[in-house]
């Protein structure tokens, strides 16, 4: 992305460096960031559910392709955080009905960098920080925000671009249903075939798909629960 000018959105958020005014271990930030990820769904009726369904769908990837235990718990945490950037989107562009303008449909795209530079102000979450800004990233270079190739997109980045996918093509969104299993791979096959994403976690996403998806829609549904009880809730 372009500069990040001093009249950005980003700057009106309070700096989150919270993390590391107290010392918390691993289980505590996956719980506080658990937190944020409703913060950040809860915003629009169209992803209420999106950040659970993306965080465990990354976690048992990770888990798949033998990343340690403290490992696959940062895949949590960034799965939770990866759309932690939206929070700098003006809700008329999050909950439009039509059809975005170029415009919006850029602003949109910005919050991948909003990501990244909230989460550039808390240095112990380096790696994090890297897996959850770099989702819509591709392989061929035509991604966003930075437009990187193949060889700067890390494997926790590769695996959080797919669990994103995945998760955003088999939810249920309150405009269409989402896809059934054979579906979901024939797009992921063709993002595949095309540049896009890694073959080798689509490979890992397609031989365990069944477990994978029981594991997204029952996050999904347990943070449902929560929108809903949060909704009515006579605040």
């Amino acid at each position: 992305m372009d500069g990040f000018s001093s009249d950005s959105p980003i700057d009106k958020i309070q700096n989150i460096g919270m993390f590391n005014t107290v010392v918390l271990d691993i289980d505590d930030i996956v719980d506080i960031t658990s937190i944020f990820s409703k913060i950040i769904d809860f915003r629009s009726r169209f992803t209420v559910c999106h950040s659970a369904g993306v965080a465990v769908v990354a976690e048992k990837l990770a888990e798949h392709m033998n990343f340690s235990s403290l490992e696959c718990k940062m895949m949590l945490i960034a799965g939770y955080l990866h759309d932690l950037g939206k929070i700098a989107i003006d809700d008329s562009i999050l909950e439009k009905r039509g059809k975005l303008s170029k415009d919006e449909f850029n602003e949109i795209r910005m919050h991948t960098y909003y990501t990244y530079q909230l989460l550039d102000r808390i240095p112990e979450f380096n790696t994090i920080k890297i897996w959850a800004s770099y989702h819509h990233e591709k392989l061929n270079g035509m991604g966003y925000p930075f437009s990187i190739n193949a060889g700067d997109i890390t494997l926790g980045s590769r695996i959080m671009a797919v669990a994103d996918i995945f998760t955003a093509i088999t939810e249920d969104r309150p405009y269409r249903k989402g896809m059934d299993d054979e579906q979901a791979v024939q797009v992921l096959d063709k993002m595949v075939a095309d540049g896009s994403i890694d073959g080798k976690v689509v490979k890992v996403l397609t031989a365990n798909i069944k477990s994978i998806n029981e594991l997204r829609l029952s996050a999904q549904q347990a943070a449902y629960i929560k929108y809903k009880n949060f909704l009515d809730t006579p605040w």
